[in-house]
């Protein structure tokens, strides 16, 4: 039983060095491998915006929308495939900007 003390303290003095050595082959990696990418980002003038979207700390803006149903509260931008509330449906109804209908009553001009 004796014999097991310093072979432990051999074993964890061991881990210990390659542990170091572990961190320190890490630190030399991540080093060189950002000066690459700093490089690419540097020859192909990618912007701060497009690195974070890329890496997924932001997410894309979406595009505005230009239809509305005002029953529903279902919007789209007009990308993409048609939505399904949209379906046999006249875009021009749906439009934001379309210009609203005036009330018109007999005898008003």
């Amino acid at each position: 039983m004796s014999e097991a003390k310093p072979e432990l303290k051999l074993l964890r003095a061991e881990l210990g060095r390659v542990n170091e050595l572990l961190a320190d082959a890490r630190a030399r990696e991540v080093a060189e491998v950002l000066a690459r990418f700093r490089e690419d980002v540097t020859l192909l003038g990618i912007s701060e915006r497009e690195v974070r979207r890329a890496l997924g700390y932001d997410r894309p803006t979406r595009l505005p929308a230009k239809y509305y149903d005002p029953v529903t509260g279902n919007k789209w931008s007009g990308k993409g495939k048609r939505p399904r509330w949209l379906e046999g449906k006249r875009l021009e109804d749906y439009a934001i900007d379309a210009p609203q209908p005036t009330a018109w009553w007999p005898g008003e001009d």
